[in-house]
């Protein structure tokens, strides 16, 4: 039953990040100008007459019943997660009454904060349904299909739609919520091929990753490479002392040259192979009207936060934050709901929920990554130790994600929050079996993680259990 619930899981994160709205309430995807075959799944995210609900939010909130009522669904992985996920649906709800006491939008803030709580009930349900090592697998590899079909999308429309017959070609190729789904498919191949350590295994890598890396290129959006710079950070400092963290030492340092020339010539040079160096060159700058234009938000959000809210509670949901200049940060009538919506949205969550808000709704991710970072000392078997990488990796891709574009407001990011979140709940408790296995023949390898008695090895738990006893 478990599989089950994980399959149709998986199912909804992946409509999720590949369906088409219409044409006629979407103008966002591929700017509205061109339509795959993924719109067959675009009526589920259509408000049903009456209801006020689209199907995909009725479709969770049935798996959220199934979840209940499975026998034993309520007796999830770890209490610490279970904390931060009820503390932060907590400090929501407070916040929330707080801005529709203070005359805030009641509609305007549930706009604000669904998708994010639709990210935390999914990693809530994750936990419920995932109980062993092929339910990770099963949403890795949910994660990588649907970012390997995202950027073959883009690279069809690029090139027999938009290559030699838009003249200038749009902006971006997809959305900007798929830079996060690029990143996160990248650091699950490579991931998977530091802890299988096969030579087929970082062959699928590599080729994953070039893949996804000419779609970042395509759809041009600078946060991507600000993400996977940041998401390779944590995973090199996650890797135990030993064989391995000196080979990916040693391939860095050679690499670190190649790097530097390529920063030398390409920082003043176009061309989509040297968009990186671009990215990180013109992100604050002053002469870059996108930057320009975030930098006047952010003064308009700390000036409403010193005008009209407070340190504790903020202004409250549902109140929208006022423009002190609007010079770059100005849109048109069509955005209505922007000054609900500010790109920052780590800081929006400090201007509109103060520090309850701050506390509350982020330490899922400080919890998050404590407990795969725990269940990664603690693995035995490749699948946990990729997963609860990935899962690490994922949080700050995640948080500059919302720092630059919105991404609180974003479903399909909020889900892939959501997805790090049940991960490293699942993984943290994986990882305390083995734990008192010790006793009975299990030892500690040279790279620090448990392996078992050589009788052993090769075989799944259950049947070295029964053959142990």
């Amino acid at each position: 039953m478990r599989t089950v619930l994980c399959r149709a899981l998986c199912a909804l994160f992946f409509v999720a990040w590949t369906a088409e709205k219409p044409l006629d309430i979407d103008k966002i995807v591929y700017c509205g100008l061109w339509r795959s075959p993924m719109q067959v799944f675009g009526p589920l995210f259509v408000s049903l007459p009456g209801l006020q609900l689209n199907t995909w939010q009725v479709l969770l909130i049935l798996l959220t019943l199934a979840c209940v009522f499975l026998p034993g669904g309520l007796r999830r992985q770890g209490w610490q997660m279970d904390e931060a996920i009820g503390i932060g649906f907590a400090s929501v709800a407070l916040t929330f009454l707080w801005g529709v006491a203070r005359g805030g939008s009641a509609y305007n803030a549930y706009y604000q904060l669904w998708r994010f709580l639709a990210g935390l009930l999914f990693g809530f349900l994750l936990l419920c349904a995932m109980r062993k090592s092929a339910h990770l697998k099963m949403l890795g590899t949910t994660v990588v299909a649907a970012a390997v079909l995202r950027a073959g999308l883009a690279m069809w429309f690029y090139w027999f739609h938009v290559r030699g017959l838009m003249d200038p070609p749009p902006p971006y190729m997809t959305t900007h919520d798929n830079s996060l789904l690029f990143v996160a498919g990248m650091i699950i191949a490579v991931s998977w091929a530091l802890a299988r350590g096969r030579w087929k295994t970082w062959m699928a890598a590599v080729l994953i990753c070039a893949h996804l890396f000419y779609a970042i290129a395509l759809n041009r959006r600078r946060l991507a490479w600000i993400e996977l710079m940041l998401a390779l950070v944590p995973g090199y400092l996650l890797l135990p002392s030993g064989r391995l963290r000196r080979r990916v030492t040693a391939f860095v340092l050679v690499l670190a040259p190649v790097i530097a020339l390529y920063v030398i010539v390409g920082r003043d040079r176009q061309g989509a192979i040297f968009e990186p160096v671009r990215a990180f060159s013109t992100s604050g700058s002053y002469q870059d009207t996108s930057s320009l234009a975030r930098m006047e938000e952010i003064r308009n959000l700390l000036y409403t936060l010193w005008a009209a809210g407070n340190p504790v509670l903020g202004t409250g949901w549902g109140v929208p934050y006022q423009k002190l200049t609007s010079l770059y940060a100005n849109f048109g009538k069509e955005w209505w709901q922007y000054v609900y919506l500010p790109h920052n949205s780590l800081l929006a969550v400090a201007v509109f929920g103060g520090f309850v808000a701050i506390f509350g709704m982020w330490q899922v991710v400080s919890v998050a990554a404590m407990l795969a970072s725990r269940g990664y000392r603690g693995s035995t078997r490749p699948v946990d130790r990729a997963a609860a990488m990935a899962a690490v990796c994922i949080l700050p891709a995640y948080g500059v994600q919302c720092y630059g574009d919105i991404g609180l407001q974003a479903l399909p990011c909020a889900l892939m929050l959501g997805a790090a979140v049940g991960v490293a709940g699942t993984v943290a408790a994986l990882a305390d079996a083995p734990v008192e296995r010790f006793e009975s023949g299990w030892r500690a390898d040279t790279s620090g993680y448990a392996i078992p008695p050589r009788s052993d090895r090769g075989l799944d738990d259950d049947t070295a259990a029964t053959r142990r006893s």
